[in-house]
C-alpha cells in the first residue's frame, strides 16, 4: 500500500510568529475601514508585537509610534500608557540588537527609551488608579535597571512604593522619625 506524504509547515516559533503577523496585519486592515482611534491603536500595537517577535525592530517601532498617535488622538490615556511601556521595552530590545551589531550602536535607542520612560512617568501623575501607576512604574524601572540606570530605576521604584503604601515619601523627616521609632 503506497504511503502518501503530507507536506505541511512545522509548528515552530518562527512559523507561529509569521502567522501572528499575517493575522494581525489582516486585522489592522479590517480595523482601518472603521476609523476608530482606540481600535487602530490596539491593532497597531498588536502588529508591533508580531514584528517584535520576529526581531523586525524598525517595523515594530514604527507601528508602536502609530499606535501611540492613534491612542492620543482618541484620548485613550490608559492605552497610550500601555503602548508607551511596550515602546520602551521594544526600544530596549532594538538597542540590544544594535549593540550586538556595533559597539555603541544601541545608545541612541536607549536615550530614546529613557525619554519615553520619563515622559510616561510624568503622565502617570494624572492617573487616578494607584495599582495601575505602581505596575507601570515598576515596568519602566525594569528597563532603566536593564540599562544600568540604577538611580533613576530606584527613584521610580520608590515612587511605586509610596503609591503602594500611601505614605509620605521616606525622605521626609516625619517618615524618617517614624521609621526610626519602629526600629527601636
Amino acid at each position: 500500500m503506497p504511503m502518501t506524504m503530507q507536506h505541511h509547515m512545522p509548528n515552530t516559533p518562527l512559523v507561529d510568529s509569521r502567522e501572528r503577523l499575517r493575522t494581525s496585519l489582516r486585522h489592522l486592515e479590517a480595523v482601518q475601514a472603521g476609523g476608530r482611534h482606540w481600535a487602530l491603536a490596539e491593532a497597531h500595537h498588536t502588529v508591533a508585537g508580531a514584528y517584535r517577535e520576529l526581531g523586525a525592530w524598525p517595523s515594530a517601532l514604527a507601528n508602536l509610534q502609530a499606535a501611540r498617535r492613534w491612542a492620543q488622538a482618541g484620548g485613550a490615556r490608559d492605552l497610550d500608557i500601555d503602548i508607551a511601556c511596550t515602546l520602551v521595552e521594544t526600544l530596549a530590545g532594538a538597542a540590544d540588537a544594535a549593540e550586538h551589531q556595533q559597539r555603541g550602536g544601541g545608545r541612541p535607542l536607549r536615550e530614546q527609551a529613557r525619554d519615553v520612560v520619563f515622559d510616561t512617568a510624568q503622565e502617570l501623575a494624572r492617573v487616578a488608579d494607584a495599582q495601575r501607576e505602581v505596575g507601570v512604574l515598576l515596568r519602566l524601572s525594569d528597563v532603566l535597571d536593564r540599562f544600568g540606570d540604577r538611580d533613576d530605576a530606584t527613584q521610580l521604584q520608590m515612587r511605586a512604593l509610596q503609591r503602594t503604601v500611601g505614605e509620605t515619601p521616606v525622605t521626609t523627616p516625619r517618615a524618617v522619625d517614624a521609621a526610626a521609632s519602629r526600629a527601636h
